[in-house]
């Protein structure tokens, strides 16, 4: 094969794309970018398949492919063919020099808030490549069901069902999926609701944004966990500055802090993020007293709360709330698969309106072949399957990381009874910025806890770790990496 063609193919059998996916792209790549002219000729399916160690069907099928959608054109007797038209459908405009990088005059103008000046939450984008990754918000592919969700992908994936999501929605969600959320999802919660209460988001962060552009403005008085999850103060920052901390313990919330005159509570009562802390029955029944009293209300992220070490869990705040104070934040996205963004809110009908009206001048409503997939996931008995898997193999990773923590007496941590992280307090020496910057020299990633506090000037001796995605087998010496640094640092 010519010299030139090479340069167009870089084929990895470790990819998860196919080999004849990987050379579909890769061409219509050049023929795109101008690479390959229009009516060149392209070499043999047979040349193609030596030069590139594959088989020739694969590279048949992938040039009918090609054909198909009119990338090249085949002529008999003499081979594949760029096709000229391709060309017609793509700009012919003179190249021009970049834009500028600097920021325009209206910039400081007219953007009134600022959410990238923000302190965030550190995330490794690259966490899979370290050998120790205690990251946050990740699953172990060995706890994924992969076979379990191409089967659904591809059940939904049928000429009939096609035919049915296929559609602009408008402000609808999937019949079919509020069916599995009423009968299989909330009951296990204690919750009851009608399909008219009962919205998908795109994901829990979605709903609390939706929640917090309804409910919250500039006279709203917001109180917040503390520490709690950054990006929630962000959200409602939108809106008002009267945030303020309340802080928890190891019973949760701590509701003699929480003021008659908040209008509004943000709470994680399964597992609080990021401590971990389950909220005791005493402190849900007095929270709900406290906010019927005052007319408050709560917004319960019941983050995690299908990873429970106990046989019966707390019920949800919302089970118990007798006077509508409480909006509930699910998610399909926190343990099952943080990449597909689905959650859902469960309100009032009347709330859920304005919410539904909401969500469509945003983004009208959330994929419908994902709505689908996730139903039928559901409904075939998948989700709860492995949340069997996800709780057992958690649990023996919670024992292992736990048992450490015991053994160092300069160590303590927040008492869990679930989830997927650890909240420790180290000693008060120990900067854990510093203390992750170094770990992560060594293959470990951890996650400094500063950020998650809401003062200025917050402590910096506490380290958030996730046991989610590490492999079982690697747990023990990552936390001996982790102990061998902080004895390191400890002045």
């Amino acid at each position: 094969m010519h010299e030139m063609w090479q340069q167009f193919f870089s084929l990895k059998l470790d990819k998860p794309r196919t080999l004849q996916l990987q050379i579909r792209k890769q061409l219509i790549e050049a023929i795109t970018q101008g690479l390959i002219g229009p009516n060149e000729s392209l070499p043999s399916s047979r040349a193609l398949a030596t030069e590139l160690g594959v088989a020739r069907n694969t590279v048949i099928a992938a040039y009918k492919e090609l054909e198909f959608d009119g990338y090249i054109r085949s002529e008999e007797r003499k081979g594949y063919f760029v096709s000229g038209k391709i060309y017609d459908n793509y700009s012919n405009a003179v190249e021009q020099k970049p834009p500028s990088s600097k920021s325009p005059k209206w910039f400081d103008r007219l953007i009134t808030k600022k959410p990238y000046t923000k302190a965030n939450v550190p995330k490794s984008g690259d966490w899979q490549k370290y050998p120790y990754s205690f990251t946050i918000g990740q699953l172990d592919n060995s706890l994924m069901p992969f076979y379990e969700w191409r089967e659904v992908v591809k059940l939904s994936s049928t000429v009939g069902e096609i035919k049915k999501w296929n559609l602009d929605h408008v402000d609808h969600d999937d019949p079919e999926l509020i069916k599995q959320i009423q009968s299989k999802v909330l009951p296990k919660r204690g919750i009851w609701a009608n399909k008219e209460q009962i919205l998908i988001t795109a994901g829990s962060q979605n709903a609390i944004y939706i929640l917090a552009s309804l409910l919250v403005n500039k006279n709203t008085v917001v109180g917040i966990e503390n520490p709690g999850y950054p990006d929630v103060r962000h959200i409602l920052n939108f809106g008002t500055d009267n945030i303020h901390p309340i802080p928890v313990d190891k019973h949760g919330i701590v509701v003699d802090k929480i003021q008659p005159e908040f209008d509004l509570i943000y709470t994680t009562p399964s597992h609080q993020y990021p401590t971990g802390a389950t909220m005791s029955m005493e402190r849900r029944n007095q929270l709900l007293e406290n906010a019927y009293k005052n007319n408050t209300v709560i917004i319960e992220d019941d983050y995690e709360a299908e990873i429970n070490f106990h046989k019966k869990p707390n019920p949800s705040l919302k089970s118990l709330d007798e006077h509508n104070h409480v909006l509930y934040v699910g998610s399909f996205s926190k343990a099952f698969a943080p990449g597909l963004r689905l959650g859902y809110l469960v309100a009032p009908e009347g709330f859920i309106k304005e919410a539904r009206a909401l969500r469509r001048l945003m983004l009208r409503h959330i994929p419908a072949n994902n709505q689908r997939a996730v139903s039928l996931f559901i409904g075939l008995g998948h989700y709860h399957n492995m949340f069997n898997k996800i709780q057992s193999t958690h649990q023996e990773r919670w024992h292992l990381i736990n048992e450490k923590i015991r053994k160092e007496p300069f160590l303590s941590c927040s008492p869990t009874l679930g989830g997927s992280t650890f909240w420790i307090k180290l000693p008060e020496s120990i900067d854990s910025t510093i203390l992750s910057e170094n770990l992560l020299e060594k293959g470990v990633v951890v996650r400094p806890g500063n950020v998650s506090f809401f003062e200025e000037n917050p402590p910096n001796n506490y380290l958030h770790i996730g046991y989610s995605a590490i492999d079982t087998n690697k747990i023990n010496r990552g936390m001996d990496i982790i102990i061998e640094q902080i004895k390191s640092m400890i002045t």
